[in-house]
């Protein structure tokens, strides 16, 4: 602002400022923007104190023919002007009174982290005087730009161990990758798990997040998926209120949720069986909830787990058999290993399948206590296989010597 600028909008405001005195009066937009219009207007501090016209316009509070005076209060008595450099921060909660209650019970107003005491404030999500409706593709809180809005604060002001690499991993996930490259709004954002105003610590009960909530959480998109959860033996449990149920972050992660068909995913068909025995190998839980474990060996040693070692994904894992989300006992006439069901089952994989091809065990047990046969067959190919290999190093070691025999009767 030259000289001569300054002269006249300094005598400008001098009237207005006798004006308001005399009357009473407030300042309109366009008074404010008779300074704040101009881009080169800053602080004391060197802050960029440029209100854009045209953003405001464009914006929500534009449209709605809110004044600046309504937001900044201060500014409704106005006795001198300039005004005071310092103002009192604008209280959303006068028009955004909900909104605002459950942002004050949320972690971004509760820092429970003495190391980062970070208060998240409105305008950090929604923007200043250009904010736009959560509907409107060019707002702040647009469901494919929620990503970018919280990692300005989770990748660069939060300090968690290794919180930059577990937030990172949603930008890997399916629901990333349909959120931004495929462009579907639908697909989950930050605001889809963890909520808007109401963001609680992952670690509260009432987190939207916590294992009590993860897979109503879940369900509000997947709701077939939850609904057969819900009837499987899993399920059954985790509406009992069982603690070591296994939930949907317990088998496909968190942040990082692949397709199926990835080969990086948890749920990978090779990597299923991985997964399932976490749970079912551990004889913590065996002897609490009274199921059989070695279930990774047991089917590691079988056909279909030494397919699977050597990445065959068409053969069978768990989730071929047991089913996905509605896994059931084998006593349940809807299971799919129940003995009523076993054909169709393997028949899915092996056409014609009959009943006594059903017999056949799976998880195989050869030990000669629990299953002499698979025993017997066992050390039987342990011999046969050993008896090979020797022959065939005899033969390689005698028709070696006869090889470097002959050469010494040569030279």
């Amino acid at each position: 602002m030259n000289a001569r600028s300054f002269v006249r909008s300094f005598a400008f405001l001098l009237g207005i400022g006798v004006c308001a005195a005399s009357f009473g009066w407030t300042a309109s937009n366009d008074d404010c923007l008779s300074c704040h219009g101009d881009k080169d207007l800053k602080s004391a501090p060197g802050k960029s104190l440029f209100l854009d016209q045209e953003k405001f316009k464009a914006s929500v509070h534009g449209q709605a023919e809110i004044g600046c005076t309504d937001c900044h209060a201060d500014l409704q008595k106005i006795k001198d002007f300039p005004h005071a450099e310092k103002l009192h921060p604008v209280d959303c909660a006068v028009c955004h009174d909900k909104e605002a209650a459950r942002m004050k019970m949320s972690v971004h107003m509760q820092p429970h982290r003495a190391e980062n005491p970070i208060v998240v404030t409105c305008a950090d999500c929604h923007g200043t005087h250009d904010i736009r409706k959560k509907d409107d593709a060019e707002s702040s809180v647009f469901s494919i730009n929620i990503p970018d809005t919280c990692d300005k604060c989770h990748l660069e002001r939060v300090k968690i161990k290794n919180g930059n690499e577990f937030i990172q991993q949603y930008r890997q996930s399916v629901h990333y990758r349909a959120l931004e490259k495929s462009g579907l709004s639908l697909s989950a954002s930050c605001v889809s798990c963890h909520g808007g105003h109401d963001v609680k610590a992952a670690g509260d009960p009432q987190s939207r997040v916590s294992r009590k909530s993860i897979i109503h959480t879940c369900g509000r998109c997947h709701v077939g998926i939850e609904k057969n959860y819900l009837e499987g033996v899993h399920g059954k449990d985790y509406i009992k209120g069982v603690k070591d149920v296994p939930v949907c972050t317990d088998c496909h992660s968190e942040h990082a949720i692949l397709s199926p068909l990835d080969l990086s995913s948890r749920v990978y068909a090779t990597k299923v069986a991985a997964v399932c025995s976490r749970c079912h190998d551990d004889e913590r839980l065996a002897r609490q909830y009274g199921f059989l474990t070695s279930r990774l060996k047991t089917y590691s040693d079988s056909y279909h787990g030494t397919a699977s070692k050597f990445g065959e994904t068409r053969v069978a894992n768990c989730a071929s058999c047991h089913g996905f989300h509605d896994i059931r006992t084998s006593s349940d006439p809807k299971s799919p290993i129940n003995a009523v069901n076993l054909s169709k089952t393997c028949g899915k994989c092996h056409p014609g399948a009959g009943t006594n091809f059903a017999k056949g065990k799976v998880h195989v047990v050869s030990t000669k206590v629990e299953n002499k046969g698979a025993y017997a067959a066992k050390v039987f190919y342990i011999i046969v296989i050993a008896a090979l290999i020797s022959v065939f190093l005899i033969f390689i070691a005698a028709d070696l010597f006869h090889r470097i025999r002959t050469q010494w009767k040569n030279d």
